[in-house]
């Protein structure tokens, strides 16, 4: 099978670092190919068959794809269907600023040293306001490089902080998919009230497969793993609001102010009060 290889400096404009493709059928998609840039692409009506890095997955409405240049790819055809998908490559070096600025926190190395790119499936309200977002590429004047290159930064930002950013696996080989994902919706503060409850409605496990999981994993039980997650909801809203002790224990789930004071001790090594009044301490040389 023969490779072609996509260059930027072919496609892609040098001075709008980036160009927008939208691509009717899998007819007019290039054969086997890599490229020297990176690029993602949504399916946005019908389906098809991705065939990439040796695998052959199935792609449908919604599908959101995340190229890198060494990856190798090409589509097919499903019988009696074809697809419509929009695409956008832009400079390796674009992509790579970005990355350094989002900082150690973003997962570099994890999405770019996996095996095979990340592909995330969007709901139907998701691929809509995506695939609005990437149309306002589309009318920018061709002669208006600057403010497209604009646009093009913030739509990258926008998309691989909301969308790449959580769905990259640090260590797919070991916690299991179901477990990470119930540790992600755990962190949202409807949830973390709920306390215990929640957690095996969203995981499907039982109470019991709960407890060994979070022994196994996270070296304490589910009740430890929500105390600490609502004490360090607690602890932002202490720093970053001007909200009295006894509102941001009840937001954070904590019934009992006593039990509230304890646990915050215990975790921060300092009452609610002392913890705020140390950190505003430091920032008063700021305001």
């Amino acid at each position: 099978m023969e490779i072609h290889t996509l260059r930027a400096e072919v496609g892609i404009d040098a001075e709008a670092e980036g160009h927008y493709r939208d691509i009717t059928g899998i007819g007019n998609t290039s054969g086997p190919h890599d490229h020297d840039f990176f690029e993602f692409f949504i399916i946005v009506e019908g389906a098809a068959y991705h065939c990439i890095n040796g695998k052959r997955e199935l792609l449908s409405e919604g599908s959101l794809v995340f190229m890198r240049p060494q990856d190798i790819h090409y589509y097919e055809q499903l019988p009696g269907i074809d697809c419509r998908l929009i695409n956008l490559s832009f400079y390796e070096k674009t992509l790579m600023d970005l990355l350094a600025y989002l900082g150690a926190g973003f997962p570099k190395e994890s999405f770019l040293g996996s095996a095979f790119p990340i592909t995330i499936q969007l709901s139907h309200q998701e691929k809509l306001l995506l695939q609005r977002r990437m149309e306002k590429l589309y009318r920018i004047p061709q002669h208006e490089k600057q403010w497209y290159r604009t646009e093009l930064r913030a739509l990258l930002a926008e998309v691989y902080c909301h969308y790449l950013m959580h769905s990259v696996v640090l260590e797919p080989h070991e916690k299991p998919e179901w477990f990470l994902n119930l540790c992600k919706e755990m962190k949202k503060p409807e949830h973390f009230i709920e306390g215990v409850p929640a957690m095996i409605s969203i995981s499907g496990k039982s109470h019991a497969h709960l407890c060994r999981t979070f022994k196994e994993w996270e070296h304490q039980t589910p009740l430890q793993y929500l105390n600490r997650i609502k004490l360090q909801y607690a602890e932002n809203l202490l720093l970053h609001s001007d909200r009295g002790i006894l509102d941001i224990a009840l937001e954070a789930g904590f019934g009992n102010l006593g039990h509230f004071y304890k646990s915050f001790k215990a975790l921060f090594g300092r009452t609610p009060q002392a913890h705020r009044k140390m950190h505003y301490a430091r920032l008063t040389p700021l305001v």
